[in-house]
């Protein structure tokens, strides 16, 4: 065709926004004369009255629902005088406008839904997520990278090796499970379920026969597994304990007694309130005093940890080596004193449930000692002395 090509307004706009979309944030404006220097884009701009009436109504398209101009963190595309004209800011009398053709379109750029802090975020939730392979990871993340991000964004490691994890259930049925719990959990109904475990031969079977039934509150990622706290309703003078229950390892889960035709969502969970030791609001350090997913009721623990001193100086630890217990408890243990007559070793305190507590001592022999309370000083003794007694016995045995 001779002269000068032509396109429709839509072609126009469309690929004006999708070069927006990859070429420029808060941080990176686009100007006129950028897009004309650049092949790709520079048919589509149009002489500057065409340009400019093509952003002016892509603002317009894209930063107004049907009743009026969105909030201002919901617009999509922003210039500096649509900002003047429609935004919450004040300007000066010499930037007044008749109206918004008008508008110098100086400042361009696209705003995008997600920061790259979020956008991180999600690559890395689909990276350790138990229910996506790693093909199908790889897959996602390349579409966040292409439809969501800039070419200013930089990307984040997406190739991680995984581990061998025995896995309980396919992806598939623990999506499923999943999907299920949370309908209950929105709904506020109970659900039913096979709890399962392994046996000699690596075959998943029932611990019981009957299905256990209980109220569902939170679902909890942790350690690699998904976990579901929940109650078992026990009635009579027993009381109603949060327990928490390892998903993977659950099977033909339902909700009981739903019937969606008649409107009926299912039986009504005991109420929160009602749940020994079970939080009534999330709280993200749920895991530092419940290690490994124990639910018995947290205490309050004093320990006592080896850490080396400098010789002169009995303040000085020789090296950083409270890392284990960063790992365990973040922030939440509390460093107490330096004992006087030993200055190697600390005395810190810590919230945790008892169970978990005992089994970690003993991980952790070495380096600390639970002092109080006597209560969970004591079980570590015994388990001390039982183990001592099976050790001892295996080499009296070994010897005959």
């Amino acid at each position: 065709m001779a002269g000068k090509e032509k396109y429709s307004k839509i072609v126009r706009a469309y690929r004006i926004l999708e070069y927006l979309r990859r070429n420029s944030d808060k941080e990176h404006i686009v100007t006129q004369a950028s897009l004309r220097k650049n092949p790709d884009i520079a048919p589509y701009v149009g002489d500057k009255e065409t340009y400019n009436h093509t952003i002016v109504k892509l603002a317009e398209a894209l930063n107004f629902d049907e009743y009026a101009v969105k909030p201002e963190e919901n617009w999509k595309i922003i210039f500096d005088d649509f900002k003047k004209f429609y935004g919450e800011d004040d300007f000066d009398d010499e930037d007044d406008f008749s109206d918004s053709s008008t508008m110098r379109i100086r400042g361009l750029y696209y705003n995008h839904i997600f920061s790259y802090e979020e956008i991180n975020s999600l690559i890395e939730a689909i990276l350790f997520s138990k229910t996506v392979d790693t093909a199908t990871a790889e897959n996602i993340i390349e579409k966040i990278e292409k439809h969501l991000t800039t070419k200013f964004y930089k990307k984040s490691a997406k190739r991680i090796c995984r581990v061998c994890e025995p896995e309980s259930i396919s992806r598939e049925i623990l999506k499923d499970n999943l999907l299920t719990i949370q309908q209950a959990i929105d709904d506020n109904v109970r659900i039913s379920f096979i709890f399962n475990g392994y046996d000699k031969y690596n075959n998943l079977i029932p611990i019981h026969e009957n299905k256990d039934t209980v109220s569902p509150y939170y679902i909890v990622a942790n350690g690699g597994r998904y976990y579901l706290i929940a109650c078992m309703e026990m009635g009579g003078l027993r009381t109603n304990n949060m327990s928490i229950w390892r998903i993977d390892l659950m099977s033909d889960i339902e909700i009981p007694n739903r019937k969606d035709k008649l409107g009926i969502k299912g039986i009504p969970s005991l109420p929160k309130s009602e749940v020994k030791y079970l939080p009534q609001t999330w709280s993200e350090d749920f895991h530092y005093a419940h290690l490994n997913m124990s639910f018995d009721n947290p205490e309050r623990i004093r320990l006592r940890v080896l850490s080396p001193k400098e010789e002169n100086n009995s303040d000085q630890a020789k090296r950083a080596d409270y890392t284990f217990l960063h790992d365990w408890f973040g922030n939440t243990f509390k460093y107490i004193k330096t004992e006087k007559a030993n200055p190697d070793y600390d005395i810190v305190e810590v919230m945790c449930s008892p169970y978990a507590m005992v089994n970690w001592a003993l991980q952790y022999s070495d380096r600390v000692e639970i002092l109080e309370p006597e209560s969970v000083r004591s079980t570590v003794i015994e388990k001390i002395n039982a183990l001592n007694n099976k050790y001892v016995r295996q080499e009296d045995n070994d010897v005959q």
